[in-house]
């Protein structure tokens, strides 16, 4: 009875906030417009995650990387082939919640500025993760860390917040502990090349508690995987430390993303 109660007073509180923020403090779709008539939607209309979904399916993805195949159809999530640039990457599988554009661009880009997940945002993710039956064996999360100086610019961690967001729907541990970033790296720019990635992301990490890892599944967790060069490197060092198996689960790919 009383979990019938709260979750009736769940649902009005968050009808009672939908109407608040569309009269009161109205919002604009970041990606077309119009206005978001709900929390859950974030910054992107509840049509533009519809149109996202559905143009998500059209794409078929590498069986490692996760990156979209070109001129292929199939499902986002599934995939047999493999582009055929990604079998020097260190980490065992990647997979994202879909393409770096419309609805999850957008979503990203504003957790980079504001560390809450919306509800469509959360409820992708823990598709994606349910979907693979590797991610099942997972030991812990580990989110990529940031470098002090621009974790105390940016005050939190999205990486942080996602893993958070994942650890609470699947009891998994997060292990903040083990990896820690010691170069400071510049922040990568559209028009890198693959080579000046992974250059760039050299020796950038340290793992300081390998016990923490040894012989444990770990799936490393982001927001944007682009060529993969930070899961590649990161990759490296849990390797070298003794991690049976690394994964990636990141909010979004970039289309454009071949080679590492």
């Amino acid at each position: 009875m009383a979990e019938k109660i709260t979750s009736r007073l769940l649902r009005y509180g968050m009808r009672f906030g939908d109407a608040f923020i569309s009269i009161v403090y109205p919002t604009a779709c970041r990606v077309c417009g119009s206005p978001v008539g709900s929390l859950r939607d974030g910054v992107a209309c509840a049509n533009c995650w519809e149109a996202f979904d559905l143009n998500r399916l059209h794409d078929e993805v590498c069986a490692k990387c996760g990156v979209s195949l070109p001129g292929r159809s199939g499902l986002l999530i599934i995939g047999s082939r493999r582009c055929g640039r990604c079998e020097e990457l260190a980490f065992d599988l990647a997979r994202a919640c879909g393409p770096y554009q419309g609805a999850l661009k957008e979503s990203v880009l504003r957790l980079k500025t504001q560390p809450h997940m919306p509800g469509q945002l959360k409820m992708r993710m823990i598709a994606v993760f349910r979907q693979i039956e590797a991610f099942h064996s997972i030991d812990s999360i580990l989110p990529v860390p940031l470098h002090p100086k621009r974790l105390a610019e940016r005050a939190f961690n999205q990486s942080e917040v996602i893993a958070e967001t994942l650890a609470a729907e699947t009891g998994l541990p997060i292990d903040r502990s083990s990896l820690i970033r010691i170069r400071a790296t510049r922040r990568h720019r559209a028009g890198m090349s693959p080579l000046e990635r992974a250059r760039s992301m050299k020796n950038a990490f340290h793992l300081r508690a390998p016990r923490l890892i040894e012989n444990r599944s770990v799936l490393l967790v982001d927001d944007v995987m682009t060529t993969g060069s930070t899961a590649h490197e990161i990759a490296l060092v849990l390797g070298a430390g003794g991690a049976s198996k690394v994964s990636v689960l990141a909010l979004a790919r970039a289309r454009e993303s071949f080679g590492h």
